[in-house]
Formats: structure tokens, C-alpha cells, sequence
């Protein structure tokens, strides 16, 4: 067998280990196993492009320290392989050449590394879809932005975020833009045929937190209430009780909420949920105690974000701990700014009657919910081996891919043995016309 063919017997070889011993796509993360009610569905166009599509959903919900291990995996497996085509060259080329040839080279594997990342991050690619099999399941997103928020994606805007969260298969999302609910105050509540109900909620940047106030959309002047943790506070309590908040000294200009809420009245509360990574970056320990007693129902504890996927899995796991024994809400977030395209996690709820309600009845009523039972929650997302170790962290992004091709699908994995073999067989049938 000509050399060439020998890299793409070892890469078909994994490709079938990977479906000789297959694992589960989906994984429940507080139940850490795989979830019975839901499953994957795939467009024909991710399954023909599986070697692109399969990576770009793995790097969209990926640790930004995994970015960075892939990043040095790719550079150095191009620096090796270049290195060895330089020694096999027969006969070698002159220093000029060579180093000429080189720099063209490296220039055209950081162009073809830098379109690849555009595409999967700024084009409509195909992406896998959820489907949550159990009867009145709800598939949900907690926490999602437009454009209207300062960091969303130029054009993002209400409708489109409602129809990329029904193509990841979302019944319903909540818009929490950053300290503004402009564009949802702005949509019309009655999403078009095709497109996920969008609920109301608000992101408010508060002392060293990220608070999600769903179920409800007040309006505040944050910079009122995040210049210290006191003031923060007098701010979620007010809106856990579902009221203005009362008066502090420094929380001045209380009256920033808004004045629909009529004071002394309460309204219905909405669900307030601690957003990472900032809570375990900056309130980790105590201040945990101190927002469950302000009213804080609910923490992310899986994301899209790859700042927010550092979180390190040991501190997870007592974020889960401490929502199972004190009935707190888990949550898995998108944080969909327009980037990306790839849903990595859902939320799965089980809420009968919702398909009969409007934006406002069902944001209500799943505020609620999850602030009575909030661990019958599910969250659900791509299955991904998160290592706690420097050690594992450095050999991630390779034990990753070999995941990857685990949680294949056949017909993706027929995909990227047909993407391996077509290059190669070309390549050989010109070596042996020029030989």
C-alpha cells in the first residue's frame, strides 16, 4: 500500500472504534447519565458535512482553555507535518525556496483555520436539533440575547433569535438582554409559524453578579444598585418579592424601577437565577447562602459561553448538589449573542397545558414552576469529557475528539469515511499516472 493511503487507513480505523464502542450523544448533567426523553435529530446537510459541522458543534460549546489546547494541538500537528514533508523531500530545495514555501504554507493554514472559524461561527450552518419525546415536555432556553444587548450580533434581533431557537428544537426562549428589555418589550408575543415563543426576562449587571430576572421584564437603572453588594441586594430582594425595592441609603434612586409596579402592591415574582461564570468567579462560598436567602432561585450550571464553561466540574457538581437538596433551579443557558449557531444544551421541562398558552401565560407559569419544583428540570446537553486536571486539560482537546467520534452517528460516520477516503484514493490514482 502507497504511503499515502496510511493516514487514511489509521483515521478510518478510529472512525470505527468510535462506533464499535459508541456512547450516548446526550447527557443529563445533574443526573450524569443519559437522558431517556430526548434525542438528536440531524439535517441531511450536517450529516454530509460531518467533519466540519461535528467540530464546529463541539467548539461552540467548548471551555475557552479547550480553544486554546486545540489551537495548540492544530499548530503543532501542522509544524510536525511540515517538518516531516520538508526531511522526506528528494531532492531537498534551496534554503530560499524552502523558507518562501514555508511562509505560504503557514499563511494558508491560518487563512483556511480563520474561514473555518467564521463559517462556524457567523453562518447559518446546519445544526442538530432536539427533540424531547416525553409528554408535555417543554424545551426551553433560559437565557438568550439580541442585538439590542451591547455585545449581540449586529442584525440579531427578536426574530431572528426566536427562529435559530426553533431550529435548535426550543418551544420557548427568554430574551435577557443585558440591563435593557427593549426588544422584547418591542415583539409582538405572537411568534410566526416556525419560530420559538420568545418570554420576557432582563440580564441586570449588579455587584460582581449577573443576575437572569425571568418570567417578568422590569426595566432598571442597574447603576443605582450595583455599586456594592448591600445595595445589590436590596435590589434582588425587592425583586423576589415582586416590588419596587424599598429605600437605602446606598441605593439611591430606588424609583429606577418602574413605576407599573405600584407601590406596596406586589406583582407576581418572577424566577431570579445566578448567571456564570461570574457567581462562582466572585460570590463563590457564603455569599451562595446569602443570595438564596435574598431570593435567588435558580444557577446556571451549563453554557454555551466559553468563558463561562471554565467553570471548573467540581464546583458543578456542588452547585448541583446544593439545587437538589434545597430545590433550587439548575439551569443550562445558550447565552446566544448571534455567534455561533450550535445549541450545546437545553433545558426539559415538564409543564402540561403549555402548547395552549401565550408568551405571558407561559412565562408566568414556568417562572413559577421553577421556582416551586425547580429539579424537575432537566438539563440536557452534548455530551463533552471535562477534565480537572492541568494534566487532562492538556490533552483535551485530542480526548474530545476521539469522544466525538463515539457520539457519531452511522450516518455521520459514513460521512467522514467517505470524507477521508475520496482525497485519498485521488491522491494515489495521481502518484501512480505520474510514476
Amino acid at each position: 500500500m502507497r504511503v499515502p493511503l496510511r493516514p487514511a487507513i489509521l483515521l478510518s480505523a478510529c472512525v470505527v472504534a468510535g462506533q464499535l464502542i459508541p456512547s450516548p450523544p446526550l447527557l443529563d448533567v445533574v443526573a450524569s447519565s443519559a437522558p431517556a426523553d430526548a434525542r438528536l435529530a440531524y439535517p441531511l446537510g450536517h450529516v454530509l458535512l460531518a467533519p466540519f459541522t461535528l467540530l464546529a458543534d463541539w467548539l461552540n460549546g467548548s471551555p475557552l482553555r479547550e480553544i486554546v489546547g486545540l489551537a495548540a494541538w492544530a499548530l503543532a500537528s501542522f509544524v510536525a507535518w511540515r517538518i516531516a514533508r520538508g526531511r522526506a523531500a528528494r531532492p531537498a530545495p534551496a534554503p530560499v525556496r524552502r523558507a518562501i514555501r514555508e511562509l505560504l504554507a503557514a499563511a494558508a493554514f491560518v487563512a483556511a483555520a480563520a474561514a473555518y472559524v467564521a463559517w462556524g461561527a457567523l453562518c447559518p450552518r446546519p445544526i442538530p436539533r432536539l427533540i424531547a419525546t416525553a409528554r408535555d415536555a417543554l424545551v426551553f432556553d433560559a437565557h438568550s440575547h439580541t442585538s439590542a444587548s451591547h455585545d449581540g450580533r449586529s442584525g440579531f434581533d427578536a426574530a431572528a433569535n426566536a427562529a435559530w431557537h426553533a431550529r435548535a428544537g426550543f418551544d420557548a426562549a427568554f430574551v435577557t438582554d443585558h440591563n435593557t428589555t427593549r426588544a422584547i418589550r418591542e415583539w409582538s408575543g405572537a411568534a410566526p409559524a416556525g419560530s420559538a415563543l420568545l418570554l420576557p426576562g432582563v440580564e441586570l449587571s449588579l455587584s460582581g453578579l449577573h443576575l437572569l430576572v425571568v418570567g417578568a421584564a422590569p426595566d432598571v437603572a442597574v447603576d443605582s444598585f450595583s455599586g456594592s453588594w448591600r445595595a445589590t441586594g436590596a435590589l434582588v430582594r425587592s425583586l423576589a418579592a415582586g416590588r419596587p425595592p424599598a429605600s437605602d441609603g446606598e441605593a439611591a434612586g430606588s424609583a429606577a424601577l418602574p413605576a407599573a409596579a405600584e407601590a406596596g402592591r406586589a406583582r407576581a415574582a418572577p424566577l431570579l437565577a445566578a448567571s456564570i461564570p461570574e457567581y462562582w468567579k466572585y460570590h463563590w462560598g457564603a455569599d451562595l447562602d446569602t443570595l438564596e436567602r435574598w431570593g435567588v432561585a435558580g444557577f446556571e450550571i451549563w453554557t454555551t459561553s466559553p468563558r463561562a464553561m471554565n467553570f471548573p466540574a467540581g464546583l458543578r457538581r456542588q452547585v448541583v448538589a446544593r439545587c437538589r437538596q434545597r430545590h433550587l433551579a439548575p439551569l443550562g443557558a445558550t447565552d446566544m449573542h448571534g455567534l455561533g449557531y450550535s445549541a450545546t444544551v437545553w433545558n426539559v421541562m415538564p409543564l402540561p397545558g403549555w402548547k395552549a398558552m401565550d408568551a405571558a401565560t407561559l412565562a408566568a407559569a414556568l417562572a413559577e414552576r421553577l421556582r416551586g419544583e425547580g429539579a424537575a428540570n432537566s438539563v440536557v446537553a452534548m455530551r463533552r469529557w471535562l477534565p480537572e486536571t492541568a494534566a487532562g486539560a492538556a490533552v483535551a482537546a485530542p480526548v474530545n475528539l476521539l469522544l466525538l467520534l463515539r457520539t457519531a452517528s452511522p450516518a455521520h460516520a459514513a460521512a467522514l469515511l467517505g470524507w477521508i477516503w475520496l482525497p485519498a484514493l485521488v491522491s494515489a490514482l495521481r502518484r501512480r499516472r505520474r510514476s
